[in-house]
């Protein structure tokens, strides 16, 4: 019997199908890490009154219940506990609905009957650290500003302990913002510049370029390998696309999994391919043995470019899923190659 004391995660879900509900349980269940105390409730009143009593670490939720539909059942419970990371269950047919309650403050979104054991496992302990994080950066900026009222008579005086602090801001902001894997920037911190870079874009009417990017056959990797191989050639990729992206102003992110994100402003359409093409050569360059891909005997990727001068009326989803839509492509003509969808 292994002595490894499981961390306990009190977990509320907010499914009204039964079905989706036990499918969820039996996947949690399996993860050795971690003991979800599950509690399941089928209606979005009965979820209100256990959270007004009950503490909870996180709250899983399905936007169509019998009695709340759409993004007031997110905004409902958000009210009562803005400080439980909420992670949505949603269908195909609610992606769109699903990124808009990510933009109020949803942690994440995973599809119904499209989420793996490990990727809802990740989504949920990646959800609760980032607001472990983010109530960190809260107090941290609290303390900060109690600090600047005393500054004001002492400025003097106290511009080095102001400087000190400022630095330690900025550090525990770049611990919150950075994936702890691979080391690159995470998606809170891909957000926050995917919102300044498009208001930008917009003002001054430069293009941005997406490349969406997928580790093939990961997962067969990491049953042939085990996970600590695998999280070893997930850094070892993410770096190598970071080093490939070359330009200060642009941004590689983790998207999720073995899926990563790169943002680049102001290039040509044709520029942004020879930016993916050039990724996709240097990981392949990393000759990291991959024997059971079926592609290659190393480890290869999939990349999607998209590509839009954005005006008032353009949505980053759009570009986003514009450049999934091509990774989507790339995978369906083999694999190893890059892709483009336009707008």
């Amino acid at each position: 019997m292994s002595n490894i004391k499981q961390k306990q995660i009190r977990t509320l879900l907010v499914e009204d199908n039964e079905g989706d509900a036990f499918l969820l349980k039996e996947k949690l269940s399996y993860d050795p890490e971690n003991q979800f105390n599950l509690t399941h409730v089928a209606k979005l009143a009965i979820a209100v009154k256990l959270l007004q009593k009950d503490l909870f670490d996180i709250v899983l939720l399905d936007l169509s219940l019998p009695d709340s539909q759409g993004l007031e059942t997110f905004l409902t419970i958000e009210k009562i506990v803005p400080n439980i990371p909420i992670v949505l269950l949603t269908g195909l047919n609610d992606e769109s609905l699903a990124l808009e309650a990510v933009r109020e403050g949803a942690q994440d979104y995973l599809i119904k009957g499209q989420t793996s054991t490990e990727v809802l496992i990740r989504s949920i302990n990646y959800a609760i650290e980032r607001m472990h994080h983010l109530e960190k950066i809260h107090q941290s900026e609290v303390r900060l500003h109690q600090i600047n009222r005393e500054l004001a008579q002492q400025v003097k005086k106290r511009t080095s302990e102001l400087e000190y602090r400022n630095q330690e801001l900025k550090k525990l902001f770049l611990r919150a913002t950075t994936d702890k894997v691979t080391g690159i920037a995470n998606r809170y911190r891909l957000e926050d510049f995917m919102q300044r870079e498009w208001g930008n874009a917009i003002r001054n009417q430069i293009s941005v370029s997406v490349i969406m990017i997928d580790i093939d056959r990961f997962k067969l990797y990491n049953d042939t390998y085990g996970h600590q191989a695998g999280d070893l050639c997930l850094r070892q990729v993410a770096q190598t696309i970071n080093h490939a992206a070359k330009r200060s102003k642009d941004l590689v992110a983790r998207y999720g999994g073995e899926e990563f994100i790169v943002v680049l402003s102001n290039i040509s359409l044709d520029g942004a391919m020879m930016v993916a093409e050039n990724i996709r050569s240097q990981v392949k360059g990393l000759s990291i043995p991959h024997a059971t891909a079926g592609i290659s005997d190393y480890v290869t990727i999939s990349l999607g470019v998209s590509h839009l001068i954005p005006t008032i009326n353009s949505q980053v989803e759009h570009l986003i899923l514009a450049a999934d839509k091509a990774l989507y492509l790339a995978k369906q003509n083999g694999r190893d190659r890059v892709e483009m969808y336009q707008i």
